[in-house]
């Protein structure tokens, strides 16, 4: 068997006494270290250099004494066994030091009992030190209980509160003088709990834990809402002993949460107020522009060249004007259509709706010698027309905004960032200057008129359809140097289309 190491503060003044000890400690399995000391300053230093196992003493030293060791050991705050050995004193002495804190006294004659009296103070100092570390753990844990910013209550097994901590008190008003030895159900505020707490009841009888909301009153007679949580306490033998739950206040995130939900039903309904207000009053709007139109054309086809130059001039002007106006009325048709759309997402290849797109867009890319080309993109769920629509104004906006004397270039290209495709349509157009404003909202506009044509809602059509199937979009542009415009759609884990026709290649190309 290895030997035990054993360190010992050793108070004698004998060389040959301190061998005795070592050689009986070694006979006795053990590995002892040793510090001999004389004086009180020496075992005080020594004792500093610890840690210690126990501390021998003889009874009486020239300058030191059994009793002076004593006291210093316990002017230092160490529990160790203490441990006398002398050959020359009276029993009622011993008996003294014994009653004042020594552990144990060993006749220097009979050294064959050192090693067992050795043995068993250092279980009993063991022992003390895990009861005093138990002790520790239960003052820390009833601190922690006691200073808790959230409600504990303590049950025994008829469900009669047993225990409840100061915040409990401050939560609820009750102290623990008016509600120990009642059921938590005292604090229910409407039958609705009383069922809840019916519930509480059965799941942890048994034995499980409870988790949930409940409503109750304080003493003030006012309601509130606590988040809790209630479980069984078992003892050593497993049995159920008490129960415990852990409550916290959360009736002022119960209002948040209820005036941010009333909030948004309000906008809600507000918003789709809005919605179908503009699809409406834009539908409505399509037959007195049509009328105007039409008798315009007509008072224009009568009076023929009986009209002069200022009077066709201003004909001119109601006519465009009229044109505008229509155009206008089918894009917010268009815009109230895509915040009211029901109809659900299906796979879609979003090649084949960025080649659709182009088919739609061929004379406006014929006239303007465009080459566009289009990468290889995803299959995703969503809705076919709109990602169409999507690549189209997109797609659109980047012919129509090129650099005068410039082929005009677009390039539609996908990546994956973990769970999102990114998809992008960049062009070699005249670009956009910084600006604070949102390009993406309804009606903004950033190029003149009269040079750009359109209404300022396709990018807000852009934005809207993005939206609706969870992606962001925006842009990236200087200018001059063209644009680049992003968006995301999620990744749904639909294989990507076989045999795509043109993927990764020029798919449209006009001159």
């Amino acid at each position: 068997m290895d030997a035990r190491p054993l360190r010992v503060i050793l108070v004698e003044d004998s060389p040959d006494d301190a061998e005795l000890v070592e050689l009986e400690l070694i006979r006795g399995g053990f590995s002892p270290t040793l510090l001999r000391v004389e004086t009180a300053e020496d075992m005080r230093t020594g004792l500093q250099r610890g840690p210690w196992d126990l501390v021998l003493s003889d009874f009486n030293l020239p300058a030191f004494s059994a009793a002076g060791a004593l006291e210093t050991l316990q002017a230092s705050g160490l529990d160790l066994p203490f441990i006398i050995m002398s050959g020359m004193v009276r029993a009622e002495e011993a008996v003294k030091l014994m009653k004042r804190g020594a552990h144990d006294f060993i006749d220097k004659a009979a050294l064959a009992r050192l090693v067992p009296a050795i043995e068993r103070e250092l279980r009993d100092a063991g022992e003390r030190a895990r009861r005093r570390a138990a002790e520790e753990q239960v003052r820390v844990l009833s601190m922690v209980v006691e200073q808790s910013p959230v409600s504990v209550v303590v049950t025994n097994t008829e469900g009669l509160m047993t225990y409840v901590n100061p915040c409990f008190r401050d939560t609820s008003g009750y102290g623990p003088a008016e509600v120990l030895g009642q059921p938590p159900s005292i604090l229910r505020a409407d039958a609705a709990s009383g069922e809840t707490y019916d519930d509480i009841w059965h799941t942890i009888q048994a034995g499980q834990v409870w988790r949930g909301t409940l409503h109750n009153c304080r003493k003030d007679g006012s309601s509130y809402w606590e988040e809790a949580a209630v479980s069984p306490v078992r003892d050593l033998d497993g049995r159920v002993s008490h129960y415990v739950g852990i409550l916290r206040d959360v009736t002022e995130r119960m209002a948040r949460d209820q005036e941010l939900r009333q909030a948004v039903e309000h906008l809600t309904r507000v918003n789709t107020e809005l919605e179908r207000f503009a699809y409406v009053a834009s539908h409505d709007l399509q037959e007195p522009l049509r009328t105007l139109t039409s008798f315009t054309q007509l008072l224009e086809r009568r009076l023929g060249g009986d009209m002069d130059a200022e009077a066709q001039e201003y004909m001119t002007f109601i006519i465009d004007a009229a044109r505008r106006m229509h155009t206008l009325i089918n894009d917010l048709l268009a815009y109230s259509r895509i915040a009211t759309e029901e109809k659900g997402f299906v796979p879609v290849s979003m090649h084949e709706a960025c080649a659709a797109a182009i088919r739609n867009l061929k004379s406006s890319i014929d006239d303007a010698g465009a080459l566009v080309t289009i990468g290889e993109l995803p299959q995703v769920m969503g809705d076919e027309i709109q990602l169409m629509q999507l690549f189209q104004n997109l797609i659109g906006n980047a012919v129509k905004f090129r650099k005068p004397g410039v082929t005009p270039t677009v390039v539609v290209e996908t990546k994956r960032d973990d769970a999102e495709w990114r998809i992008s349509v960049s062009d070699n157009g005249i670009g956009l200057s910084a600006t604070s404003q949102d390009i993406f909202e309804i009606f903004r506009r950033l190029h003149n008129p009269s040079e750009y044509p359109g209404t300022g809602v396709g990018l807000a059509i852009c934005k809207c359809i993005v939206q609706r199937h969870k992606g962001r979009i925006w842009v990236e542009s200087e200018p001059g140097q063209g644009c680049t415009f992003f968006f995301t759609l999620p990744v749904t884990g639909l294989k990507p289309p076989e045999d795509q026709p043109g993927s990764g290649l020029a798919s449209a190309l006009a001159r």
